[in-house]
């Protein structure tokens, strides 16, 4: 049974979602902060997953959708890098069954005695019929006190049956943008990063605001513009339905194209 739940800390809905939903056809599933599950042409991959606390501390503000041990096994696992929030080990031990693991540059010293490949800026690589290419954003790296940027972070383009996606993992909004989508482009997805952007005088350079988000997907020349970095931990100042609201706002301000997923909603593609 479909069930729409409201959590009393934080009002977004959340979807709860059965096994065999997520491999209905061509489809775009939001399961919460950075968590993307995409699947088409029968390819199945997920981006930056996280279902549970972050580091077994922070705990999610509302459900997630469904649980780790209850999602099916994708063919390819994509981390953007390697905070916490982002390089989920917990999930990752309980999904990585036999998937494909594609990290950014060095990031891989934090996953021992795991099967992955690791991509530099610019350098891409093949899982059955997708291509992967790793592009420059602007961010920074670290899990512990003496770690500072040694491994590296990532956006990504993947293209697979005739689709060409972006993913934006975590940034700040840069000129990077227009060159990747002049060299790139055009993108029919892009996933953009739009929370924990407040305070601004802290944040900007890492974080975009979710008008700097939209700025970024038309620079892209993105068809369709998916806000993601929202809606499962409290990580900025601003109020948590601000980043959805803001960015569909602006979108529509804009006259682009743009879908606010809530968690466990799914696109058909």
């Amino acid at each position: 049974m479909r069930l729409w739940e409201k959590n009393r800390e934080a009002s977004i809905p959340v979807k709860r979602l059965e096994p065999d939903e997520l491999l209905e056809g061509d489809q775009v599933c939001f399961l919460g902060h950075n968590t993307v599950w995409l699947r088409v042409g029968g390819q199945t991959f997920i981006f930056d997953p996280i279902l549970g606390p972050i580091s077994g501390l922070m705990r999610r503000t509302i459900p997630a959708p469904i649980s780790a041990e209850e999602l099916p096994s994708p063919d390819l696992i994509l981390v953007s890098h390697a905070h916490r929030d982002h390089l989920d080990r917990p999930t990752l031990k309980r999904i990585a069954r036999g998937s494909a693991l594609v990290l950014p540059l060095k990031a891989g010293r934090y996953l021992r005695g795991n099967g992955f490949v690791e991509l530099d800026w610019l350098s891409e690589t093949r899982v059955k019929e997708a291509r992967v290419m790793a592009l420059p954003l602007q961010h920074w790296s670290q899990r512990g006190l003496f770690d500072h940027n040694t491994s590296l972070w990532t956006g990504y383009l993947v293209e697979v049956g005739g689709l060409r996606v972006f993913f934006g993992g975590d940034t700040g909004y840069f000129p990077g943008f227009k060159e990747i989508g002049e060299e790139f482009g055009p993108f029919d997805l892009a996933f953009l990063p739009c929370g924990a952007y407040k305070p601004r005088r802290l944040l900007a350079p890492f974080h975009m605001s979710p008008e700097e988000a939209v700025q970024a997907g038309i620079e892209l020349k993105a068809r369709l513009l998916i806000p993601i970095h929202w809606g499962a931990y409290f990580l900025g100042d601003e109020p948590f339905e601000d980043p959805p609201q803001r960015f569909e706002k602006e979108a529509r301000n804009r006259r682009v194209s743009a879908r606010v997923l809530y968690p466990g909603e799914i696109l058909r593609l």
